[in-house]
């Protein structure tokens, strides 16, 4: 797929995200955003060696799932009307994704705990396993030990970092040094990318292929991604957008 079709339809997936978080005044606007190129990525390129039909992806920030629920709508788990119930009783989409969701494989909360499932079903399934995780997320202890267990047992496992260098208290460098990660997870033995999370020609080099060990990819990003007074400030991690001002003019820019 060209990478002009793929800018058109992350915006649409942006913009509807925007809309029923708005709308909903409900979770993690900001963290959704920064994450919606590299799950357009896999889902609409036809170019990445990912199959939804096949292989399992999981949001081990879980905070960050509800980006993917305008493209399950897209591919037909179900109708793009659940978007504006989301977060309502008479709605199946729920403030993190969960494995009542067609579609979703996971019941995303507490950081830490998705990458070990999605390392014990990659070991246990011998499935094609992906999982994004949070750049603040590594400051988990369980998220270590799991990367010593994909190491020890060579785990056919995908890890894909949203590295927007900010976390719920400010900026992970300032709260505590994350660097230099690529020689971290190069020390594991693992096949380490770092690329620009917002740029489709570098994910689909790193999603066009398969390993015969565990990957990690570093990928770039900018929390807030499509909203300019959202992008790379912090406080807007936990802040949704309410006045008709803000609401208008970030439709307009994801337009």
């Amino acid at each position: 797929m060209k990478n002009s079709k793929l800018e058109t339809l992350a915006k649409s997936v942006r913009k509807r995200i925007f809309k029923f978080k708005t709308k909903s005044g409900y979770g993690h606007l900001a963290s959704c955003l920064s994450c919606v190129d590299i799950v357009s990525s896999l889902y609409y390129d036809d170019e990445t060696a990912f199959d939804h039909l096949e292989d399992v992806l999981i949001f081990s920030k879980g905070h960050g799932s509800p980006c993917i629920y305008p493209i399950l709508a897209d591919l037909g788990y179900y109708d793009e009307s659940e978007l504006e119930k989301y977060c309502t009783p008479e709605g199946i989409l729920k403030l993190h994704s969960d494995s009542s969701i067609e579609g979703c494989h996971f019941v995303g909360g507490s950081l830490g705990n998705g990458i070990g499932y999605a390392a014990g079903l990659a070991h246990g399934s011998k499935k094609n396993v992906y999982v994004v995780l949070g750049d603040a997320e590594l400051y988990e202890g369980s998220v270590w030990e799991t990367l010593m267990f994909v190491q020890h047992h060579n785990i056919n496992l995908t890890m894909i970092i949203d590295r927007n260098a900010m976390g719920i208290l400010g900026k992970t460098e300032e709260l505590l040094q994350l660097e230099p990660l690529h020689q971290k997870f190069e020390s594991f033995g693992f096949e380490t990318h770092t690329i620009d999370g917002h740029n489709f020609e570098q994910l689909r080099q790193v999603f066009s292929g398969k390993s015969n060990r565990p990957r990690i990819i570093i990928a770039n990003t900018i929390k807030g991604k499509g909203v300019s007074y959202m992008e790379d400030v912090w406080q807007y991690h936990t802040i949704i957008p309410k006045s008709e001002d803000d609401i208008e003019q970030g439709l307009e820019e994801l337009s």
